[in-house]
C-alpha cells in the first residue's frame, strides 16, 4: 500500500531565509516573479510560523493571475463574499500549522471594509525592500498600523500598546495619510491621535478612533452604509474553497468501537479553517428502545429511516453551504462481513442507507489491534474487535477514496495525518479511476 501522496512543491532555485516559513517564502517568490508591485502590510516579525493572517497589498494588475501563481506554491483560495477586495488563501504545512494569506488590492478600514481610501497606489509606489520581501515606507507602515488598531479593531489592546507607541514615533503629522485623516475628520485630528498613541493612552485613542469613524461616515454616508449592508448580507454565505463550485466536502471516519472516531472528527473540525459540521449517523447503533421496536412491525426499519432522513438532510444542507461535513460512520458499514442482512427489512434499510445517506468524498479507516480498542472502551471483546478490524481493512481495499490510519499512534499525530488527507482531498478532487485503493499511512511500532 502506498503512503500519503502530497502535492509536489514547485521547484525554485531561490534560497529561502530561515526566518520565513517555506510556504510563505514560496508565495513571496511567486509574487516577486510576477513583476507587479506588492508589499507585506504587517507582521514581518512573525513569518517563521505565522500565528495569524499574512496581510499583503498587491497591485490590481496582479489579481487576474494571483490565484494560479499561489496555487502552484500550495496555497488555495477560499471564496468569502462580503469582505471587500480581500482574497483569502490557505495552505497546510506537513507539520500541522495552517498558513493563511489575506491579499487586498485596496486599503479599506472597518470590520465590514466600509471606509475606503485611495491610499493603495501611493503606498505601493513608496514601498521599500526588506530582504526577500517588500514593506510600506516607514511612515506609511506606521500610520497603517495605527489605523488598523483604532479603525478595524476599535481599540488598542494592552499587549499592542508598545507596538502602537513605536508606530506613533515613526509617524508624523505631515505624512500623506495624516493629511487624509484631517481632510475627512477635521484639522488636527491626526496630531491628536498621534499624541495619544505615543503616550500609550489606549482608551482615549480608542475613543478618538470612534470619533474618526463617525466623522468619516458623515463625510460619505451613502457609500459607507451601502457597503455595510451589502457586505453584511454577503457574509451570510459560508466561505467555500475555490474550484468546488460552492460544494462542501464530506468525510467519513469508520472503524470499530474504541478506534477513536469521534475524537478524531471533533479534532479535525475544531482545527479546520473552513466551517465544519459533525454528524453522527450510527444507523446500526443499538438503543434502549430496540427491544420495544422489535415487537412493532417495521419498528427498527422506521428508526433507521428516520436517522437516515435526519442525517442525510443535514449533510446535504451543510454540503450545499460549502462546509466540511464530518460523518461518524456511513452506509459502508452495511457492507462489512457479518453486517449484511438479507432479510427484506435488511435489504430495504441497506438500500435506503446508500440512497438517502451522503456519499463521502473521502473515507478514513482507523486501524488498531483489538486489544487496544478493548482497553480504550471496554466494549465487546478483543477477539470481536479484532475481527471487525480485519473486516474494515478488507472494506477499505474496495473503496477508491479510502485511507487507513494507524490509530496506535499519538492522538495529535493521527489528527494531523487525517487533516492533511482531508485538505488534499478537497484541493485535488476525487481520485482518478483505477487508482489503488486502501492507501495506508506508514505504521509506527506497536
Amino acid at each position: 500500500m502506498s503512503v500519503v501522496e502530497g502535492d509536489q512543491s514547485v521547484s525554485n532555485s531561490r534560497v529561502y531565509p530561515p526566518n520565513i516559513h517555506p510556504v510563505v517564502a514560496r508565495a513571496f517568490s511567486a509574487l516577486e516573479d510576477s513583476g507587479r508591485p506588492w508589499v507585506l502590510l504587517r507582521g514581518e516579525e512573525d513569518l517563521s510560523r505565522p500565528t495569524g493572517d499574512v496581510d499583503i497589498l498587491v497591485a490590481p494588475s496582479l489579481l487576474p493571475i494571483v490565484d494560479g501563481i499561489l496555487r502552484e506554491g500550495g496555497l488555495h483560495r477560499v471564496h468569502a463574499p462580503g469582505h471587500g477586495s480581500h482574497r483569502f488563501y490557505l495552505g497546510l504545512d506537513e507539520e500541522g500549522p495552517w498558513i493563511k494569506l489575506d491579499i487586498v488590492s485596496d486599503l479599506t478600514f472597518g470590520p465590514l471594509q466600509q471606509w475606503v481610501t485611495p491610499l493603495a497606489g501611493d503606498c505601493l509606489a513608496r514601498r521599500v525592500r526588506r530582504g526577500s520581501f517588500w514593506l510600506p515606507a516607514p511612515a506609511d507602515q506606521a500610520w497603517l498600523q495605527i489605523l488598523h488598531l483604532v479603525m478595524d479593531k476599535g481599540r488598542i489592546p494592552a499587549d499592542r500598546v508598545p507596538a502602537a507607541r513605536r508606530a506613533g514615533v515613526a509617524a508624523a503629522e505631515q505624512d500623506a495619510i495624516a493629511r487624509l485623516i484631517d481632510q475627512w475628520t477635521g484639522s488636527g485630528t491626526a496630531s491628536q491621535l498621534l499624541r495619544m498613541v505615543r503616550s500609550g493612552s489606549g482608551e482615549p485613542a480608542a475613543q478618538l478612533g470612534r470619533h474618526i469613524r463617525r466623522a468619516w461616515t458623515r463625510s460619505t454616508p451613502a457609500p459607507v452604509i451601502r457597503r455595510i449592508v451589502v457586505n453584511r448580507i454577503q457574509r451570510l454565505v459560508s466561505p467555500t474553497l475555490a474550484g468546488r463550485k460552492s460544494r462542501g466536502h464530506v468525510v467519513a471516519v469508520l472503524g470499530p468501537d474504541g478506534a477513536g472516531k469521534t475524537t478524531l472528527l471533533r479534532g479535525i473540525g475544531s482545527g479546520f479553517p473552513l466551517p465544519a459540521k459533525y454528524i453522527h449517523l450510527g444507523l446500526w447503533t443499538t438503543s434502549a428502545l430496540d427491544p420495544i421496536l422489535a415487537r412493532i412491525p417495521g419498528g427498527r426499519l422506521g428508526k433507521k429511516v428516520l436517522r437516515l432522513l435526519k442525517g442525510g438532510a443535514a449533510a446535504r444542507y451543510h454540503r450545499r453551504r460549502g462546509r466540511l461535513v464530518l460523518l461518524d460512520r456511513a452506509a459502508y458499514d452495511a457492507l462489512l462481513p457479518g453486517s449484511v442482512d438479507l432479510s427484506l427489512g435488511g435489504r430495504i434499510s441497506t438500500a435506503l442507507a446508500f440512497r438517502l445517506g451522503p456519499t463521502p468524498d473521502a473515507v478514513l479507516f482507523l486501524d488498531a489491534p483489538g486489544e487496544l480498542m478493548f482497553a480504550r472502551k471496554g466494549e465487546h471483546s478483543p477477539e470481536v474487535l479484532e475481527g471487525w478490524r480485519q473486516a474494515y481493512r478488507g472494506l477499505a481495499e474496495q473503496l477508491p477514496n479510502a485511507w487507513i490510519l494507524d490509530a496506535r499512534q499519538p492522538e495529535q499525530l493521527v489528527q494531523r495525518q487525517a487533516t492533511n488527507i482531508v485538505w488534499r482531498s478537497m484541493v485535488n478532487g476525487p481520485p482518478t479511476p483505477g487508482r489503488r485503493t486502501g492507501r495506508r499511512l506508514p505504521e509506527t511500532a506497536a
